[in-house]
């Protein structure tokens, strides 16, 4: 996998968030008694890890997983060595876990959220940093994107993969695996768990299925999803949040984005989009419990309404 070839023989899909590119080195980690693997796409701005579970098996840790775990690490880091900054900050975007804020506000660091993609990461930052409100120290997307330090104004899998190896090394010194780490993260701040959907619209009125969509949820403000009530609707493209029981109107600080989101009575959060790119609606499902299995039941039942939204 190190020989340059831009077909890429030796992946079905060279892209960190798919399992089926981490095969060729699943079986040389196996072989080597690896503790974890790392991979980035051609490109190096992204990148995913396997890491080995209580059996033994290697095991793929979502983006918002990753991203949760280098930011408590590096806090943890930061305050073990005297290195905090005054007025810390995280960035995370509007369709990442809520984990994170979590993370961050517990340790006493500020949280802000941008929109998707790491333009809007990086030009927070630089805001925040010029106008003296806050040093951040990490910025991520569950899209596998991290941004570390003042070294690049993107997402990189380079310091990344750096930081992750030296988190992995010290949890070794620990007796800990990163798989224990994570389950120790969800038993320190809670369970959270997330789904991505893509709902695929092709074919020349795709476009214009994808617009009704949204157009009809912003014309009939959803009362509830799957069978929980909708507590309020926030459109961001003209920033305003609707108190679903009152109709009460108040103004977010983002706004001039194509998207809608639900904060529901169970605590969870559901977010539609359409893609910028593709003829998709993606609906993002962020939800969290006292258990795993809370939060995957809570997944489940949204993502049966959200594939409702194609028929």
């Amino acid at each position: 996998q190190m020989v340059i070839d831009g077909n890429f023989p030796t992946v079905v899909s060279p892209n960190p968030e798919n399992p089926e590119g981490f095969y060729l080195a699943v079986d040389l980690a196996k072989k080597e008694g690896a503790d974890f693997i790392l991979g980035s796409d051609p490109d190096a701005d992204r990148v995913g890890i396997m890491v080995k579970n209580d059996q033994g098996e290697y095991v793929t840790i979502t983006g918002n997983q990753t991203g949760v775990l280098l930011l408590d690490y590096l806090i943890g880091a930061k305050q073990r060595t005297g290195k905090m900054p005054e007025k810390p900050v995280a960035l995370k975007t509007i369709v990442t876990t809520e984990m994170a804020r979590k993370v961050a506000e517990d340790n006493g660091l500020q949280c802000y959220d941008t929109f998707t993609g790491f333009k809007f990461l990086a030009e927070k930052k630089d805001k925040l940093e010029k106008a003296g409100e806050g040093k951040v120290i990490f910025a991520y997307e569950e899209s596998y994107g991290y941004m570390l330090g003042d070294y690049v104004r993107d997402k990189d899998a380079v310091t990344a993969a750096l930081a992750l190896t030296e988190m992995a090394a010290w949890y070794a010194g620990q007796g800990m695996t990163l798989y224990d780490a994570l389950r120790k993260c969800y038993e320190k701040y809670g369970y959270y768990g997330e789904k991505t959907l893509n709902l695929v619209m092709p074919g020349l009125d795709g476009l214009k299925k994808m617009a009704d969509l949204m157009a009809g949820l912003r014309r009939n403000p959803p009362a509830e999803l799957a069978g929980v009530k909708t507590l309020q609707w926030k459109d961001y493209q003209d920033g305003s949040v609707v108190d679903a029981a009152t109709g009460a109107k108040s103004a977010m600080e983002l706004s001039g984005s194509n998207v809608l989101r639900y904060e529901m009575s169970d605590g969870t959060s559901v977010i539609v989009r359409p893609s910028g790119t593709e003829p998709k609606v993606k609906v993002y499902i962020l939800a969290n419990g006292a258990s795993k299995a809370e939060c995957d039941e809570k997944v489940a039942k949204y993502t049966a309404w959200a594939e409702s939204l194609k028929k």
